[in-house]
């Protein structure tokens, strides 16, 4: 059980509000890389898809970034070396994707069912 007391001595309805037990974190704000720390991740990229334990470690403190945000940004990379790659084997099955992901969400936010029952894209 949470009680007032918890909070210290501002236990105010406000303070309540932004540091109670369902308050939300803070947004992050987002990291603007310089173009030098950005040529270091990259190269350790091409390395290793994947930097864990000291080397993180070591990569961050050299950076001047913290862990997480040098985890963060391996992830993003990641999944754009991912969507690059699928790009580069099949150009033309990842535009048909594009229109086809907008026919989806159409067609699930209208609830209908397959494209046998409505004609969306007409192909010239």
């Amino acid at each position: 059980m949470v009680y007032l007391s918890d909070y210290g001595e501002d236990s105010s309805p406000e303070n309540l509000l932004l540091h109670g037990p369902f308050s939300r974190k803070p947004k992050r704000i987002r990291t603007a890389f310089s173009p030098s720390q950005l040529l270091r991740l990259e190269r350790a990229f091409e390395k290793n898809h994947y930097v864990v334990g000291a080397e993180r470690k070591q990569l961050a403190n050299g950076l001047c970034l913290t862990e997480t945000q040098v985890k963060v940004w391996f992830q993003n990379r990641r999944t754009k070396h991912k969507r690059q790659k699928l790009e580069e084997e099949s150009p033309e099955l990842q535009q048909k994707r594009k229109g086809n992901q907008h026919v989806n969400r159409w067609r699930v936010a209208t609830q209908q069912g397959s494209q046998d029952d409505i004609d969306v894209i007409s192909e010239d």
